[in-house]
């Protein structure tokens, strides 16, 4: 998991993301014969006991259960459509305020995690992954620039948006004030060297094998995060074959994989990970959940 002084690994994806934002390929990568999207697990807890609030039934504390769920059980409870292109926020109902959503059997729903894809899909993913690339032994990591802590002990990178459409600066930034390179996570000669540049985005590069995300073992070995208690996955992955690649865009609260039409079936029909086959060009902005969009 050495990082890698040149950028250049990843000079391939440059030509294949759009610099205006239309869809997907503003962050993912055009080019591959299919695509998969990973959805993040939400979470959902439920009351052992209750007490009343305005008419509403509240949790009593520290009397909650806790578990992860996946996004067609949250449809389910619910009553809504999962597709391909759901968005969370549409298979949820109306919030209780205190609460958030809460289906009739008395679930109380929490959003997915955005850009970042727990240890346990990332291993089972990665099964699929070794399994259809030349080279699982070798490859490329990308971890985004702006993750606190990362560069300095108070670094933090600014996201910046534009409201027509042209975005070539829609990520990136500056590092907060007085902050000493080095002092973070990676040292100073990695924060001062080169970086992925893809547009609106900035990308550290490590050298790692996709095999090593088969193991929790890489939990403690990677240098980009505090503990293995608070992970994160890679924002990019790729073998050096270049014959697939993960997304784990930072605003995204489900993983973009593109490869071979084989890869993304493999990735569709392994229930330890729900996954769904997308199309190129894939839009997955909040209103493209057309299935799910409340009536009028």
């Amino acid at each position: 998991m050495d990082p890698l002084r040149s950028a250049a690994a990843g000079d391939w994806l440059k030509p294949r993301i759009d610099i205006q934002w239309h869809d997907m390929h503003a962050v993912v990568p055009r080019g591959f014969p299919a695509y998969a999207r990973i959805f993040h697990p939400a979470w959902r807890d439920h009351p052992e006991a209750t007490k009343t609030w305005h008419g509403h039934e509240l949790p009593a504390r520290g009397a909650v259960q806790g578990q992860e769920v996946g996004w067609s059980d949250v449809a389910l409870a619910f009553g809504k459509h999962m597709h391909a292109l759901t968005q969370f926020g549409r298979l949820t109902g109306p919030e209780i305020p205190r609460l958030g959503p809460v289906d009739a059997a008395g679930w109380r729903y929490g959003s997915p995690e955005l850009g970042n894809l727990n240890p346990e899909k990332l291993a089972a993913a990665a099964v699929h992954l070794c399994a259809h690339t030349s080279t699982p032994n070798q490859g490329v990591t990308g971890i985004w620039e702006g993750y606190g802590g990362l560069t300095s002990s108070s670094g933090y990178v600014e996201l910046t948006f534009v409201d027509d459409g042209v975005q070539p600066d829609y990520g990136g930034g500056s590092e907060a004030p007085n902050a000493e390179p080095g002092t973070g996570l990676l040292p100073a000669e990695v924060v001062n060297g080169e970086r992925l540049q893809l547009p609106g985005r900035s990308y550290f590069l490590f050298d790692t094998a996709p095999r090593i995300y088969l193991e929790p073992g890489w939990l403690h070995e990677a240098p980009w995060h505090h503990s293995p208690d608070s992970p994160q996955s890679p924002n990019l992955l790729w073998p050096a074959d270049k014959s697939w690649v993960l997304v784990s865009e930072i605003d995204f609260d489900s993983t973009i994989v593109g490869g071979s039409w084989d890869l993304i079936s493999a990735l569709a029909q392994d229930p330890a990970i729900e996954a769904l086959a997308i199309q190129e060009g894939a839009d997955l902005t909040w209103d493209a959940d057309v299935h799910n969009r409340p009536a009028q």
